[in-house]
């Protein structure tokens, strides 16, 4: 059985894929295969939708409206459609990935060009949410189940400084979930996504500054836990904060799974192995005990060569499920072993 066959009773299974694989019809044979749920590694990200020669020609126009252009995405979004496989949503609002010149005063490219003020700010955001989801959801309807509508917002212990608190404050993430509210179709879930959300400052700094005031305004549907490990994260710290979030009155998703392992030996691969099937028996238990509603795990990347860890890192990683050959490893059978073991 594959992936998405052994987990059907329990949460969808999903994959990162970035636009290079239309160019391989055996890698698409595999994701429909094994997954049936996928996320644009990037290209969904403000800075592949945000259409910069429109905004930089004729900033006047587009002032308050950014321009936004979809060609990024046509191969995902066509693919999931004519497929089956559902779409995640990633990401709307982020500080990474969003050019400078998307906060500057007329657009303006330079380096230190004066930023724009909140009010103006606060207009791009909700008209740039409000183009994507509208034409998302108008060209490809159905499609696309959930948002990570604010990513990555946290930071030593309360919101992290950047372009969007300098520009529209502290509140910034609010806005964005309730424009997402506005615009969003009712049967898309919308997310909060950040990581190393199990250690324990993070995981209060977000209950706290994020997610409380997103629940009393009822504008959450879901958690994103990224879950990049290593081959030393404790277990036992991410099942706390596991159940930490399980216990608000939220979806749980794991939106960005890998375990970094720069040791390709037998002996570490099966180390790799245990180290999966110990995460996915935790995973499996949340669900039956109902310490946690999960509804989704999603790789980042579809086998070892396609892995971001590797650039990241700056040594060769090997931390999915397939080789760079797309054969299954013996973590593939490790995370089928542990659906099957009950």
């Amino acid at each position: 059985m594959s992936l998405k066959e052994s987990y059907q009773s329990f949460f969808k299974i999903g994959a990162a894929i970035p636009a290079r694989v239309f160019e391989n019809h055996s890698v698409l044979e595999h994701i429909l295969t094994e997954y049936n749920s996928i996320t644009c590694e990037n290209d969904m990200k403000p800075e592949s939708l945000l259409d910069a020669q429109k905004n930089q020609t004729e900033p006047e126009k587009y002032d308050k409206c950014p321009a936004v252009t979809f060609d990024k995405i046509v191969n995902y979004m066509d693919f999931a459609q004519n497929n089956g496989p559902e779409v995640r949503g990633h990401t709307l609002i982020w500080h990474n990935q969003t050019p400078r010149w998307f906060f500057a005063e007329g657009y303006s490219v330079k380096e230190n060009a004066p930023l724009a003020n909140r009010e103006t700010m606060l207009a791009r955001m909700e008209n740039y949410i409000r183009a994507v989801l509208e034409y998302i959801q108008q060209r490809w309807p159905g499609v696309i189940y959930a948002w990570d509508v604010v990513n990555e917002a946290v930071d030593n212990g309360g919101l992290r400084e950047s372009l969007w608190t300098q520009t529209v404050g502290e509140d910034f993430f609010l806005y964005a979930f309730r424009f997402a509210r506005k615009y969003a179709d009712n049967k898309v879930s919308l997310f909060y996504n950040d990581y190393s959300t199990f250690i324990p400052w993070k995981r209060e700094a977000i209950c706290k500054h994020i997610l409380s005031p997103l629940l009393k305004e009822k504008l959450i549907d879901g958690m994103g836990m990224q879950s990049h490990f290593d081959m030393d994260t404790d277990l036992n710290e991410y099942k706390d904060g596991l159940f930490c979030f399980g216990a608000l009155p939220l979806q749980i998703q794991i939106t960005e799974l890998d375990i970094h392992n720069a040791d390709s030996s037998e002996v570490s691969m099966k180390l790799l192995a245990e180290k999966y099937e110990t995460l996915f028996r935790l995973l499996l238990k949340t669900v039956k005990q109902k310490k946690a509603d999960i509804t989704g795990v999603t790789f980042w990347g579809i086998h070892d060569d396609m892995s971001w860890l590797t650039g990241f890192r700056g040594e060769k990683s090997y931390p999915l499920l397939f080789d760079g050959q797309l054969q299954p490893k013996m973590a593939y059978n490790a995370v089928l072993q542990a659906a099957h073991a009950e």
